[in-house]
């Protein structure tokens, strides 16, 4: 396999990117100029890397005839709710417009297979019905972000139909595990909770809403679905990715403590609230398991202590 990931240097892109290798791929990766590339330094010598911008066109193509992959993966793109919010029309930029770009460049090579990352966010008010979510569920998006990832999705499905494109759609649910930033809930608690084990804040941590249930899968084992879909995934087809367990966030909040093994005040900071949370979900991943005989293998606890361990390894603050 000759792969194409976009937007490699985040947090799936450089699990995936590694997951890749492990498999003997040929990698190339693309990244934005000017960010970081710390996520991905490890195994720079072993990669080729393209810095470009994912909306433009000229450069995406040229990427695409330099780099002759066999296999894209398209994970490029901005992904907080929150942030999506304040910046509406960059979420539409950058993953619909940009999506449209990698798309385009990919329809114009010879025997390309696509993954496009998009979200189980676009089910949106699916979400809240307490029914069970599969692939059929209404797509009610709550955020610019959910917008601009459903309109992603269905642009994917437009690329298969209309012009003949090999395009499998995986839509991801909450994915965690080091590296990932602390804008998240996990990496937010686990951040917290190892500064105060570094005595670099007092033993209190704030918490948004914590009474929700959320689906929670490794990073690892989400990189490892993206390449078993890349691989055998049936073209115009979208694939829910999650574990199918529900988690409380305050018994993950609980867990992370526990393992800290220290005494911390939990307090709730209404600012962090967000009127877009889902509040609970009730997911289905059959058509995954059965399509290429995935789920996860990786343990809940396992991935929390990793990530405690991760933020336990940054530098200590100075000042």
């Amino acid at each position: 396999m000759k792969a194409l990931v976009t937007g490699i240097n985040g947090f799936a892109g450089s699990y995936l990117a590694e997951a890749l290798l492990q498999s003997g791929a040929e990698v190339s990766g693309v990244v934005e100029p000017g960010t970081s590339i710390d996520y991905i330094k490890q195994i720079a010598g072993k990669i080729r890397i393209f810095e470009a911008d994912i909306v433009d066109r000229t450069i995406i193509e040229k990427v695409f005839k330099q780099a002759a992959p066999s296999h894209l993966f398209h994970l490029a793109g901005l992904s907080s709710v929150k942030d999506s919010f304040d910046r509406p029309q960059d979420y539409f930029r950058v993953n619909l417009s940009g999506g449209d770009v990698v798309l385009t460049a990919a329809a114009a090579m010879k025997n390309i297979r696509v993954l496009v990352v998009t979200s189980g966010d676009i089910y949106g008010d699916s979400l809240m019905s307490g029914e069970l979510v599969n692939e059929k569920s209404p797509i009610r998006p709550r955020s610019p972000y959910a917008v601009s990832k459903a309109a992603l999705d269905m642009l994917a499905s437009v690329f298969f139909v209309q012009k003949g494109l090999e395009v499998v759609i995986a839509r991801p649910f909450s994915h965690i595990g080091p590296r990932q930033s602390a804008k998240f809930f996990v990496p937010t608690v686990a951040r917290q909770i190892a500064e105060i084990i570094k005595q670099e804040k007092k033993p209190e941590i704030q918490l948004g809403e914590t009474d929700i249930y959320r689906d929670f899968t490794d990073v690892r084992d989400i990189a490892r679905a993206y390449i078993l879909l890349a691989e055998k995934g049936q073209t115009g087809e979208s694939y829910n990715i999650c574990s199918g367990r529900r988690y409380h966030l305050q018994a993950i909040v609980s867990e992370l403590v526990k393992m800290a093994d220290i005494k911390i005040n939990i307090t709730t900071d209404p600012s962090r609230f967000r009127k877009a949370d889902i509040t609970d979900m009730h997911l289905d991943n059959r058509k995954i398991k059965e399509a290429v005989d995935w789920e996860p293998k990786i343990q809940l606890t396992e991935t929390l202590r990793e990530t405690l361990a991760y933020w336990l390894q940054q530098p200590v603050k100075k000042g």
